[in-house]
This record gives C-alpha cells, sequence and structure tokens, in this order.
C-alpha cells in the first residue's frame, strides 16, 4: 500500500486489497448498523413531531401533504437499509450500497424539505454540516466512497440552491447567498481531509494485524515444531537410556568372561595343564564384544555415507554372503543354503558395499532368530528389478512389533540380552541403508511361530559391463608384510604392544613410540625410510596422528609421499581427514585382528602396485 499526506492509494496485490476491504467491513460493520438505526430513530422522531404542529404552522408557507410525503418516504429508506443490514453486510460493497441507500433517503428529502420550509439560513447551515460530519465520522466510509458520495449530496444542494433558494428567497442579501452557498463545499472538503487519515490509519491497522497474525502463525508452528523436537529428543533420551543400560550389560558380561577365563588359564598354565579350550572362549567372547562395537560403528557411519552406484554381480555378491555365514549356522545346528536357479540373477545397479552390509545383516539376523529349521538365501527378478529374499524358520514376528523392529537398539524375546544377539541395531542399520540408496525398497513378511521373509529390491543394471572385474570385500587376503618397515604410533601402551605383536608376526619390521619423541631417532637417521605409518588419531596432550604422520612425511620430502593408515576407536568418518594428503586409509580398532592385517597388507600392495619405487630389495 502506497499513500500521501493528500491521498489514499490502493494495496498493490489486488488479493490484499480484497482483504482489506473484508476486514474493513467486518470491523465497522457494527458501528455502521448502530448508527443508521440511531439516526433513522431521530428522523422518525422528529417527523412525528412536526407532524404534530401541522395544525399551527402558517399554511401559506407549508405544504402538509408533501412534508408528510416526504418525511414518509424518506423514513422507509432509512428503515429498508437498516432491516437489509443482514451479516451479508461484511461485505464492503453491500454495506457501502446500504449506506447509500440510507444517506440519499435522507439527504435528497432534506433538500426538498428546505424549499418547501421557510427556515432562516444560519438554521439550515448548521442542520447540514451536522449531517455531512455524520456520514464522514459515523459511517466511517473510505476515501473514495466518500468523496463520490457525500460529493454527489453537495453537487445536489448547489444545484438546489442555484435554482431555487431555500427560505428567505427574496430577502437573502449577496453576501449572505455566497456563505449560504460555499458552507456545505467546505464542510465536505474538510471531511474528505479528515477521511483519508482515518482510512490510511485503518490500512496500517490491517497491516499491523496481518502481520501480527502471521507472526503469531509462525511463533504457533516454531512452538509445535519445538514441542514436536522436544518428544522427539525424549524419546531419543528414552532409547539412549535404554542402549546404554543394554550395552552396558552387554559389554560387562563378556568383559567378566575374558577375565574370569584369563585367571582360569593362569592358574592352568601354573597347574601345567592345558589352556586351549580357555583361550578359545576368550576369543569368542572377545570376537562378540568387537561385533558389538561394530554394529555400533556402522550405524554411525550411515549418516555420512555418499553411496557409489555401479554395475554390480549380483550372484558373486549372493555367493560371498553365503560364504560368510555357513560356517556361522552350522555352528547353531541349523541349515543354511541358497535357492538353487539356472540361470544367474542380472547384474544390479547399487553400491556395492553397502548392498552387501544390507543383506549380510538379515542373514545374520535370521540365523540369530532361528532355533531350528534353516535359513534360505534366495532372488527373483521382476520387471527390471532383482529381489534378494532371505528366509527363515525362526519364531516370526508379532503384529504389535513390526513397526519396532526397524528401530535402533529394539530386540524381540531377548529379555535376558543374550550378547550373541548383539544390540538391536542389525534391521535398524538395514532400513537406514536401504533410504540411502536410490531406487531401492525392502518389504518383508511374517506369520507368528512359522517364520520370516525380508525382501530388498534393486534395480537390474541395463548394460553390465562384461569384463569388469569385481571388488570382492570377501576375498582371501595375503596378510603378508614380510620386509614392510613401519613406524607405530598409540598412546596406549597395551594396544601400542598388541599392534606392534600382530604386524610384527606377519614379518613387518616395526618401530614403536607412544608419541613424536620416540621416532626422533629414526628422523635423525635416514638410512632407512619407512613403507608405511600406522598412528592413533587421537594421541595425549592436545596432538593428532596427523600432525605426526605430517611431520614424517615432511621429514623423508625427499623420498616421496609414505602412505599413511589411520587407527582409531572413536566413531569418526574419512570426512575428518578430507584436508590430509593421500594416500591414506582409515581403520577400525574395533576390527577383528585379521581384518586389520588384511586391510594393512592390502594398503601396502596397492601402493606397492601403483609406486614401484617402494619395493625394496631385501
Amino acid at each position: 500500500m502506497r499513500g500521501s499526506g493528500l491521498g489514499v492509494r490502493r494495496f498493490r496485490s489486488t488479493a490484499q486489497e480484497h482483504a482489506f476491504r473484508m476486514d474493513y467491513a467486518q470491523r465497522f460493520s457494527g458501528q455502521r448498523r448502530l448508527s443508521i438505526a440511531i439516526f433513522t430513530a431521530l428522523w422518525i422522531a422528529f417527523s412525528i413531531r412536526d407532524f404534530g404542529r401541522l395544525d399551527i404552522l402558517d399554511p401559506a408557507h407549508l405544504h402538509h401533504n408533501e412534508l408528510i410525503f416526504v418525511r414518509t418516504a424518506a423514513a422507509i429508506g432509512m428503515g429498508v437499509a437498516v432491516l437489509m443490514w443482514t451479516p451479508r453486510a461484511r461485505d464492503e460493497r453491500w454495506a457501502v450500497g446500504l449506506l447509500c441507500l440510507w444517506t440519499l433517503s435522507a439527504w435528497l428529502p432534506t433538500l426538498r424539505m428546505m424549499q418547501i420550509v421557510d427556515l432562516p439560513w444560519r438554521e439550515v447551515y448548521s442542520i447540514l454540516t451536522l449531517t455531512l460530519f455524520t456520514i464522514f465520522m459515523a459511517f466511517r466510509l473510505r476515501a473514495i466512497t466518500a468523496a463520490w458520495l457525500v460529493g454527489l449530496c453537495v453537487a445536489t444542494y448547489l444545484l438546489m440552491l442555484f435554482f431555487q433558494p431555500p427560505g428567505e428567497k427574496f430577502g437573502m442579501h449577496l453576501s449572505a447567498m455566497l456563505a449560504h452557498a460555499m458552507s456545505v463545499p467546505l464542510t465536505y472538503a474538510i471531511g474528505l481531509v479528515v477521511s483519508i487519515p482515518l482510512e490510511r490509519s485503518a490500512r496500517r491497522e490491517f497491516m499491523y494485524q496481518r502481520n501480527l497474525r502471521a507472526a503469531k502463525a509462525r511463533v504457533e508452528a516454531a512452538s509445535r515444531a519445538v514441542n514436536e523436537q522436544n518428544e522427539r529428543m525424549q524419546e531419543l533420551v528414552k532409547e539412549k537410556e535404554r542402549f546404554f543400560s543394554s550395552a552396558y550389560h552387554d559389554i560387562q558380561q563378556p568383559l567378566a568372561a575374558i577375565n574370569l577365563f584369563i585367571r582360569s588359564a593362569r592358574t592352568r598354565i601354573r597347574d601345567g595343564r592345558a589352556v586351549d579350550r580357555d583361550l578359545d572362549v576368550i576369543e569368542e567372547t572377545a570376537s562378540d564384544l568387537l561385533g558389538m562395537f561394530k554394529d555400533i560403528q556402522d550405524y554411525s557411519e550411515l549418516g555420512s555415507y555418499v553411496p557409489r552406484l555401479a554395475p554390480v554381480n549380483a550372484h558373486d555378491l549372493l555367493t560371498e554372503v553365503f560364504e560368510q555365514y555357513r560356517e556361522t549356522a552350522r555352528l547353531r545346528g541349523i541349515s543354511f543354503r541358497m535357492a538353487g536357479r539356472r540361470a544367474y540373477p542380472p547384474f544390479i545397479e547399487t553400491d556395492r558395499s553397502l548392498f552387501k552390509r544390507a543383506v549380510s545383516n538379515l542373514v545374520s539376523n535370521a540365523i540369530k532368530n532361528t532355533s531350528s529349521g534353516g535359513v534360505v538365501l534366495g532372488w527373483v527378478r521382476l520387471n527390471g528389478r532383482l529381489r534378494v529374499d532371505v528366509w527363515d524358520t525362526g519364531s516370526g514376528i508379532a503384529p504389535a512389533h513390526r513397526e519396532a523392529i526397524f528401530t535402533e537398539y529394539y530386540q524381540i524375546n531377548n529379555p535376558g540380552r543374550d550378547r550373541s544377539k548383539g544390540l538391536g541395531l542389525g534391521l535398524s542399520i538395514v532400513n537406514r541403508v536401504i533410504r540411502i540408496l536410490p531406487g531401492h525398497a525392502m518389504s518383508f513378511a511374517s506369520v507368528e511361530g512359522r517364520g520370516s521373509r525380508f525382501s530388498l529390491y534393486a534395480a537390474a543394471s541395463i548394460a553390465p559391463p562384461a569384463a569388469r572385474a569385481q571388488t570382492r570385500d570377501g576375498d582371501a587376503r595375503t596378510h603378508d608384510l614380510t620386509g614392510t618397515f613401519m613406524l607405530l604410533c598409540d598412546d596406549e601402551p597395551t594396544v601400542l604392544e598388541g599392534l606392534r605383536r600382530l604386524f610384527a608376526s606377519a614379518g613387518a619390521l616395526v618401530h614403536a613410540a607412544e608419541s613424536m619423541a620416540g621416532f626422533e631417532v629414526i628422523l635423525a637417521d635416514d638410512s632407512r625410510i619407512p613403507d608405511l605409518i600406522v598412528t592413533d588419531i587421537r594421541l595425549r596432550d592436545g596432538v593428532t596422528g596427523k600432525e605426526v604422520a605430517d611431520r614424517i612425511r615432511r621429514h623423508f620430502a625427499w623420498a616421496g609421499v609414505i602412505p599413511v593408515a589411520f587407527i582409531t576407536g572413536e566413531l569418526l568418518s574419512e570426512r575428518v581427514l578430507r584436508d590430509f594428503p593421500e594416500p591414506f586409509v582409515l581403520l577400525r580398532k574395533s576390527s577383528a585382528p585379521d581384518d586389520v592385517l588384511a586391510q594393512i597388507s592390502g594398503f601396502v600392495a596397492a601402493q606397492r602396485e601403483m609406486n614401484p619405487a617402494l619395493v625394496k630389495d631385501l
């Protein structure tokens, strides 16, 4: 809305102007109706008074019948406006129409009575001035409406005065005539000057209320969002509390078992008895413990993972999963097989690592929850898509649990927190993987007491590469690090010694230190350049593994860039290393020792293939 001191302009938006008019009519509807009702009652009261005085007025100067007709016609017109003031008058057009009817019903009879009744012009002036201000102020006409409606009234008054002056027709002096002629137009001009700021004020009030409502709506929306967020946070806190309670119990159990069997092994060694069984239990329990942490690690990493879609050999992938869990199923006393088909499944468009993780979690979950019978891994081709199925003959899932099984830390039929069943993150990881992968879907069906079937859907690849070498996560890797000279840094002495022994067992020559100070001797003697730097990311006293690796790299800069393997026990993603120059790899302390050796040896081998200069004569 634009306005100046001399006028009012409409809002630029048609919808906003319409809304203002509706608001204006609703806001002043009560005042307008009350005004016309009061003035109609006054008109009727004065009419009754005039009718009572007809017999004492001078018949020579009064047209009795016409006066009665004029008074009656005006009362009828005003009464119609009052009676038709229904809720429809909340529309500005309808309200203006009724106000026009009332105004003309009062104004035109007033002019006619001025002609037929002999009144002093000063009395007429006061009556007309009061009438105009009543229209301007009581009716709250918008400026444009007041301009044409009251302007019409003033024009008719001037025409009447020009053709037949009222009262004192032949005794009025010229000065009196001019004053009489100017009084009403002057009142009209003053009324317009008053109506303009009134409307502008109404428009400002409209915008203020509109903005206030919008602000309140935003505040309410924000309040609802905050409340919803608070509810989600409360649910999250409850979930975390449940998780920490369960995780504390689940982690304490294997740690207690490890301590007990270590004590048992010490006693057996002291007595000269075999300790193989104790060591087997310790290794199995430690493996369960690492598995728990791996679930947490996998779930955490999915939040920042960016999928890389490529054609993937589905047959090879399913075969790897089958080989990975066949022995686990045998040890649990259940069968695990792949559904036989004559043809191989098509290549699929997916992220191999993520999709394999999802299938592996479904198979692992099925094996953990099947006590008799078995698990079947199969596939079906459906109109350009591949459906991978995991069937089991477990206890099934009751309808009450079917929504909750995909939430974090939720487990069915595990009140004793059997650690072999994990932490309850398996299906939630599958659910997140499917949400991350474009064009993928998941479904499941279950009959309580008879088993379940979980299905993953992926689009078939249109043109799979004929000779593309597929990277297999399950391929056997050589753990040979013979001749590899590595610098190992970790501020935890027990972990440092464990890693040193692990790498040394694979043939590596390891120089271990808890901080950068332990490598000063190596840096002082440039006779041997390290093939690999292995360091924890977070060290003591605020020092980071990146700083240690960078310091060693800069010292041997003349020999090329030394590969770095960062190893961490924290839930960190590779994004924390985005500013660190390659080549490097991120490893997890929660990984099994064989996996750590496989990753390190594979990384060293890959670097030697890309840079043959790293190979040294031994």
